[in-house]
């Protein structure tokens, strides 16, 4: 073979880029799969039929269990998949500017460099503290990074100079710090910087011998996994953090509570998308509800992370049952789920994209738009960076462009016509 004339690779590079976004589903997956990879060794890395791989290239939609599978045979997201290569797509200029200093104070504090700063005390640095957490779940992420920019080198100043007595109180904000950075991280498709301060938090948590503290950050850590298509991964991780902090019968400690039922929680998530067999999902699904039932009320450890209990359980066992397929349970689950008022913002409006997709599997077209456009209408931000709301518009595509369009407007995702 010739080696290409200078002229032609000029030529080739003149030529405008097709967007990920702008190409079909079916092109995508093409591109993905790559040459070295057949539709037969696909489907096998999947666990679906080749039938189904071959329905997919062709245009078809599949039922979100079979996507899931794919997603997790190529090794991916579901977004990468449908068009949002990454969340980090539909970030703003100010978020994505967000992002980047909580990069730098992420790995400038791990590193213990650039953090010539008076420590914050820490009252002060536990208030800014809670106030990230609140940021983060309810999509403010540009007052976020704000926060979080000062946040860490100052609770990491306070933590480096503090005696004995007090170094386990300002390492815990610290921890807690850079478990917000982490899911700040994941959600705008920063996965390695996810990585990055899950690992800066634990080493923290366990100088100061917080065990809890530590299996609160593999629940994240959890998430973050399951978000980058490691599923069997996110469950591993679940499990054994979850293992480390079992309560006993006896133990009516709300904060061991609400760790372990998260823990139990994202395991039974994780599982239901292709990390383990699905008895194993409602193995721990089962366990959460127990959980649940102990704690008899929505808490999160120390106000810090997603809070558990009866009513985030009862929207997660939703989300594993249409990711078994499981549709008449999912039904159910809408008639009987009654949402938390203080539930955070995030979670509620990601109920309402559950429903939105329980709808359409019931061929509800206007009930799933209904709902899809709920979710966008709490959550405008939080929505541009789920995968979800593009399998709804998909869906709703096949039988009304017009409503499928007005939803994809709402979504603020692509919309292509096959």
């Amino acid at each position: 073979m010739g080696v290409p004339s200078r002229e032609g690779h000029n030529l080739r590079r003149s030529q405008p880029m097709t967007l990920w976004a702008e190409r079909t589903t079916a092109e995508r997956v093409k591109i993905l799969r790559g040459r070295a990879v057949t539709q037969e060794a696909l489907a096998e890395k999947s666990g679906v039929s080749l039938g189904t791989i071959r329905k997919l290239e062709q245009g078809g939609n599949l039922s979100l269990p079979s996507l899931l599978k794919v997603a997790v045979g190529l090794g991916t997201d579901v977004s990468v998949i449908l068009g949002q290569q990454s969340p980090r797509r539909g970030m703003e200029l100010d978020e994505r500017a967000a992002l980047r200093a909580v990069s730098a104070a992420v790995h400038d504090t791990g590193l213990g460099i650039g953090t010539d700063v008076e420590p914050g005390s820490l009252d002060d640095l536990r208030d800014a503290a809670r106030r990230a957490d609140a940021a983060f779940w309810s999509a403010r992420y540009v007052e976020l990074g704000a926060i979080l920019s000062r946040l860490l080198p100052e609770a990491w100043a306070l933590y480096d100079a503090a005696g004995p007595d007090r170094r386990g109180a300002a390492g815990g904000v610290l921890a807690d710090a850079f478990q917000t950075a982490a899911v700040m991280a994941n959600v705008l498709g920063a996965r390695d910087l996810g990585y990055t301060a899950i690992t800066h938090g634990r080493n923290v948590a366990e100088r100061i011998g917080d065990d809890l503290r530590s299996a609160h950050l593999m629940a994240s850590l959890s998430w973050i996994c399951l978000r980058d298509g490691h599923t069997a991964k996110g469950v591993h991780v679940a499990e054994r953090a979850a293992a480390t902090v079992e309560p006993r019968m006896s133990d009516s400690d709300p904060d061991r509570l609400s760790v372990y039922g998260q823990l139990v929680t994202n395991a039974a998530v994780a599982a239901s998308r292709g990390g383990a067999k699905a008895d194993t999902a409602r193995d721990y699904l089962s366990q959460a509800h127990a959980v649940a039932a102990r704690l008899g009320r929505e808490h999160a450890r120390g106000d810090q992370g997603q809070p558990f209990g009866p009513s985030y359980a009862a929207t997660q066992a939703m989300s594993v049952a249409m990711a078994l397929g499981d549709t008449s349970a999912a039904v159910r689950l809408i008639q009987t789920t009654r949402l938390h008022p203080e539930m955070p913002l995030a979670t509620r409006a990601r109920f309402h994209l559950d429903v939105a997709l329980t709808r359409t599997e019931t061929r509800q077209w206007e009930a799933a738009a209904a709902a899809l456009k709920e979710a966008c209408r709490m959550a405008p931000t939080w929505v541009r960076h789920q995968a979800l709301p593009g399998v709804i518009t998909d869906r709703i595509a096949d039988v009304s462009v017009s409503m499928a369009r007005s939803a994809a407007q709402a979504a603020g995702v692509p919309l292509v016509i096959r």
